[in-house]
């Protein structure tokens, strides 16, 4: 009776924090990126997105690299994760994670995220469609950790974009292919025992001033179009993770609470320059190795199911866990029903 009390009063507490903070300033959300913003809003794992996008304080976590680059440190085998998403207007995304340990303290990861269009129309200046294009972006993070205790890690990594438009073929002189200078994330991760977790992500830092990821993107070859600039906003990410069981099975609660900073300096304490959000989501094992989920991110609904079991090849067993997750967008009424992810461990 005492845990299912301390389940309700953790998960009262997740929900209302996370809606204080989803009612922050909606009105800016443009300003938190256009194409750049694929990787905030598609996520880059299935079984974190079907509990809503949470997994910062989640110690198995993948791809760490991109998540927490801290959850490294805890790393005891060669894992790896795959995922892929199919949503309304041809848009297409993904994700690859490959990670391991570094020795009795240290860990390393790499990710790739990518976002696309499969039918972009091209139209001139006369409303005449030229052809299609097949925009993408992709995102590559390196991570390091270091688990200075059994229940301490700190990690970094190291991140940069590529985008291309695809619509050099139909304008002559135009660029379309840009990439990001390198920017880094840090974050910190504790186990404070077998139920709370934390952790403190903080993300798109930079070596220029102010520590602003910005950079100049000149569309055309010959200078004839005017310059843009590309900003990737500082994020603050906090989240919290607890563990419990109700009647002998496993539950699980998360949240995860975001700042971000739109305005070029290094710290900006004008609340009308920070658009504020929130996650939440829960778990529960169901069946031995079978999980269900559902969660919320921002005003976004998600639903999600997991199941895990081993590959035997010889005498060495291959633990897989597969993955799937229902998205609902609530403000554009878009619905994403195909979303599947793989991912494993080699001992």
């Amino acid at each position: 009776m005492i845990k299912f009390k301390n389940l309700v009063v953790a998960a009262m507490t997740v929900c209302s924090f996370a809606s204080s903070v989803m009612a922050g300033p909606f009105t800016k959300k443009s300003e938190l990126g256009g194409f750049d913003g694929f990787v905030e809003r598609m996520g880059a794992g299935v079984r974190e997105l079907g509990r809503g996008n949470t997994g910062t304080a989640d110690i198995e976590t993948m791809p760490a690299a991109y998540w927490n680059p801290a959850l490294l440190g805890f790393r005891k085998n060669l894992g790896f994760s795959l995922n892929f998403e199919k949503r309304d207007l041809d848009r297409v995304g993904g994700s690859l994670g490959i990670e391991g340990k570094v020795g009795k303290r240290m860990g390393v990861g790499f990710a790739v995220l990518y976002r696309g269009d499969a039918d972009f129309k091209v139209i001139d200046n006369d409303d005449q469609t030229l052809g299609s294009a097949e925009p993408f972006f992709s995102m590559f993070y390196l991570g390091f950790a270091y688990r200075a205790t059994r229940q301490n890690s700190f990690g970094f990594s190291l991140s940069m974009s590529y985008d291309n438009l695809d619509i050099a073929q139909y304008y002559d002189g135009v660029e379309d292919a840009f990439r990001s200078p390198v920017t880094i994330n840090l974050s910190w991760f504790r186990q404070w025992n077998n139920k709370w977790s934390s952790s403190v992500v903080i993300r798109n830092l930079s070596f220029s001033r102010n520590l602003s990821a910005k950079w100049t993107k000149n569309p055309s070859k010959d200078n004839s179009l005017a310059s843009t600039e590309g900003v990737r906003p500082k994020v603050l990410q906090i989240g919290l993770g607890y563990r419990s069981k109700i009647m002998g099975k496993p539950v699980y609660a998360w949240m995860e609470a975001l700042d971000y900073q739109v305005a070029d300096t290094l710290l900006a304490f004008d609340p009308q320059l920070h658009v504020w959000t929130g996650r939440v989501g829960f778990e529960c094992e169901v069946i031995p190795n079978g999980t269900v989920r559902a969660g919320m991110d921002d005003l976004d609904w998600m639903f999600g199911m997991g199941y895990k079991f081993d590959i035997h090849i010889g005498r060495k067993k291959f633990p897989i866990e597969v993955d799937y997750a229902f998205l609902y967008e609530t403000r554009a009424g878009i619905w994403t029903p195909f979303t599947i992810g793989l991912r494993g461990y080699i001992p």
